[in-house]
């Protein structure tokens, strides 16, 4: 009898431990449910601007858009940068009245791109005719902005003091033994210094309260996930210092949430964005260049019958060891600049950057547009054979054969 009550008992427990679980279900369910008809309601755009006034440029450049709320879906062709907002997906702000009151009370109205260029493109960018040497320093600038809906944004700025870099100082860099230091003097009204380096993976910047940066071949680009090198063997890269101000450096120092939507610090009244300004103290251009002691690279030029000489499209290749691979089974990393043949089809660079990958003789090489890693034109994909690379073309038919010559 013992066993049976045993038994019984069991099964009332084996059932309201069931019972239990699925009560806890239903009550997950009903939440669940609950959860899914609460609506998140749909954000109003705001207005957006971006301008900087710059005392190295011709005219004074103001972007204008809305944010993005969900209620206009964009497709926005390649980027293109005589049409940045729209090109970027952006919501184009056309139409404003856009104006700077400078320090001595003048005012100077601004020019739309989309209603001068003629052809559908600069749509939210607004030019204002003031060249940046004529930029009064420490006095007080006002962008004021009015919409066709009567949305009205007001922002103010200072130029920093500082004698403007008008000229490029250009030097070469061997990234394995050499350091750049480059020093300015102090600049009265800046908030700090902005170090920009330009690189193929996009630009490496950072601030600094310093009047003196120093730079080694070993950097690391931290704005990219992956941590490249900053200085690529066979790329030119342009290094510039510049004072900014208050503006200029909170709005970059600051990071949106994802969350909850707030975090970055503006100062413009009646929307979003900055109004900042700079003066840009140092512009060196470097070569970077690293030792060629491997195989694989040196300067190849293409070797072939004159009548194929006149066909095809790259005369010359300058190829470095950029970085080892971490593992024995992965290939390295090359880089490099190419030279093109001279015609009146080739537009852009006569001399672009190239970047790609050796392992065991196999090379594969990415020929870059200009100068920027996102933009390949044509792939070479062969093997060093001696002191010859023979390959192919992935948009060129035919077997092509460079020859190193160093």
């Amino acid at each position: 009898m013992r066993q049976v009550h045993t038994g019984l008992a069991r099964a009332r427990r084996s059932r309201s431990t069931q019972l239990a679980a699925r009560s806890v279900a239903l009550l997950l369910a009903a939440q669940a449910c609950e959860i899914e008809r609460i609506s998140i309601p749909r954000t109003e755009p705001r207005l957006a601007l971006h301008a900087v006034l710059s005392a190295t440029a011709p005219t004074q450049v103001v972007l204008l858009e809305r944010t993005r709320s969900g209620a206009v879906q964009m497709i926005a062709p390649p980027f293109d940068l005589m049409d940045p907002v729209v090109s970027d997906e952006g919501i184009a702000e056309t139409g404003a009245i856009v104006s700077l009151s400078t320090p001595g009370g003048g005012v100077t109205f601004a020019m739309e791109d989309l209603f001068v260029r003629g052809d559908g493109k600069g749509g939210g960018v607004y030019r204002i005719p003031i060249p940046g040497a004529l930029l009064q320093r420490n006095a007080n600038y006002r962008l004021t902005v009015q919409t066709r809906s009567g949305d009205v944004l007001v922002a103010e700025t200072a130029v920093p003091a500082g004698e403007a870099a008008v000229a490029v100082t250009k030097r070469t860099f061997d990234r394995a033994r050499d350091t750049v230091t480059l020093e300015w003097p102090a600049s009265a009204g800046a908030r700090s210094y902005l170090v920009r380096i330009e690189t193929p993976y996009g630009p490496r910047t950072f601030f600094t309260d310093d009047t003196r940066v120093r730079l080694t071949g070993e950097l690391r680009n931290a704005d990219v996930d992956e941590l490249p090198r900053v200085f690529i063997p066979g790329f030119p890269q342009v290094v510039t210092v510049s004072a900014v101000d208050s503006n200029f450096y909170d709005w970059y120092r600051t990071h949106n949430d994802a969350l909850s939507g707030t975090g970055l610090v503006s100062r413009v009244r009646g929307g979003i964005g900055v109004f900042g300004s700079l003066v840009r103290l140092r512009d060196q251009e470097m070569r970077v260049t690293a030792p060629q002691t491997e195989p694989f690279a040196g300067t190849f030029k293409y070797a072939g019958p004159p009548n194929e000489a006149l066909g095809t499209p790259y005369l010359t290749l300058e190829l470095y060891l950029e970085s080892r691979a971490a593992r024995a089974d992965q290939p390295d990393a090359l880089s490099g600049r190419f030279e093109k043949r001279p015609s009146f089809a080739n537009t852009g660079c006569q001399v672009c950057g190239l970047l790609g990958t050796v392992q065991d003789g196999r090379v594969r090489l990415y020929f870059l547009r200009d100068w920027y890693a996102s933009d390949t034109a044509e792939t070479f994909t062969g093997e060093l054979r001696g002191d010859t690379l023979v390959g192919s073309y992935r948009g060129f038919g035919g077997i092509v054969r460079f020859v190193r010559q160093r």
